[in-house]
């Protein structure tokens, strides 16, 4: 129970008044707890990429913390705003406010993956609760060509399937499960047939170099790397914020074992005979510090489930201990 009736803390509240699961009711069961523990300041933006304005140069003299309400593009928004264009003269941590977030979004990812229940209200709690205890967690991310993230980058089929489902929200459709199981069903029919060949080359925090062939590419910051409604996909359970990066690749998505590894990847069940099937062409790598990525044609890669656009070439890095979240989870 939170008692606290005046408090010092001061906290930006960001959040877009046009998303269709903003409404009155949300906003009267996240301001009250986060009101009882911090003096607020919210600030609807306006379009996108504003968030990030409204971020860029804030320093902890300014706010505690930034409470993001939305999905993980509006916390990468925070994110890329408060890290800065620059990632070799980037603010410290301890220099920037701390990061909160209410999830919104069709995944939250980054907030499940800290351990906040998937709906607003109940975290709006928790996050009041941590607030007022200072619970930071000092976190890594990650970068890839000069785009900062908090959960994933992909390249490949992942940011085909991302750039399809960003034109049916824009016609008004939602984003399910089912509607992206769908879409990426009907993205692997498509690139099953064509010849892919991502050449990876990941060099990791011990020393140790991988190079191999793959048909798409994951790199997570976060475990699990995505989420299928309640089911958590986890290609690389041992992976874990504060080692490096993870990458999950597939070298060989045609016939039937390339389609028992899509239906995997989306959180379906497959049988242990299948499993070991889809073992033999799945690579999994933990604890990367640096890693590329090449194509011989132009691939559409994603950050943080926003469609980028197409590069033959990505380079993509890891940021420890670059910025303090509020987090139910220490480890």
């Amino acid at each position: 129970m939170i008692n606290v009736v005046s408090s010092s803390m001061r906290c930006l509240v960001l959040s877009n008044p046009n998303s269709t699961s903003h409404t009155h009711e949300l906003f009267q069961a996240i301001i009250p707890p986060l009101a009882q523990v911090s003096e607020l300041r919210a600030v609807y933006t306006e379009y996108p990429g504003h968030a990030r304005e409204l971020c860029a140069g804030l320093r902890r003299t300014d706010y505690d913390a930034i409470i993001a309400i939305g999905g993980d593009g509006t916390v990468n928004e925070v994110l890329a705003g408060l890290l800065g264009d620059d990632p070799a003269v980037r603010p410290s941590a301890a220099e920037l406010p701390a990061l909160g977030i209410i999830p919104t979004g069709s995944a939250n990812v980054f907030a499940r993956a800290l351990g906040f229940p998937n709906d607003p209200g109940r975290t709006a709690v928790v996050l009041a609760e941590l607030l007022h205890a200072q619970a930071y967690r000092r976190l890594p991310v990650g970068l890839i060509n000069g785009r900062w993230f908090c959960v994933n980058a992909g390249f490949g089929l992942d940011a085909e399937v991302i750039g399809r489902m960003e034109k049916i929200r824009a016609s008004g459709g939602l984003a399910t499960p089912w509607r992206y199981s769908v879409v990426a069903l009907n993205v692997w029919r498509k690139l099953r047939k064509a010849t892919l060949e991502i050449r990876f080359h990941a060099r990791c925090t011990d020393g140790e170099n991988y190079r191999g062939t793959a048909a798409f590419v994951i790199v997570s910051n976060t475990n699990p790397w995505s989420y299928a409604g309640p089911i958590p996909l986890a290609p690389n359970p041992d992976h874990d914020f504060d080692n490096g990066l993870a990458l999950y690749a597939v070298n060989d998505m045609t016939g039937p074992v390339g389609f028992l590894t899509l239906s995997r990847m989306l959180g379906l069940p497959v049988r242990n005979v299948a499993r070991d099937l889809i073992d033999f062409r799945e690579t999994r790598i933990d604890g990367i510090e640096q890693i590329t990525l090449t194509n011989p044609h132009p691939l559409k890669w994603q950050v943080d489930g926003e469609y980028v656009g197409e590069n033959t070439e990505v380079s993509i890095s890891f940021s420890p201990q670059a910025i303090d979240v509020i987090s139910p989870k220490t480890a």
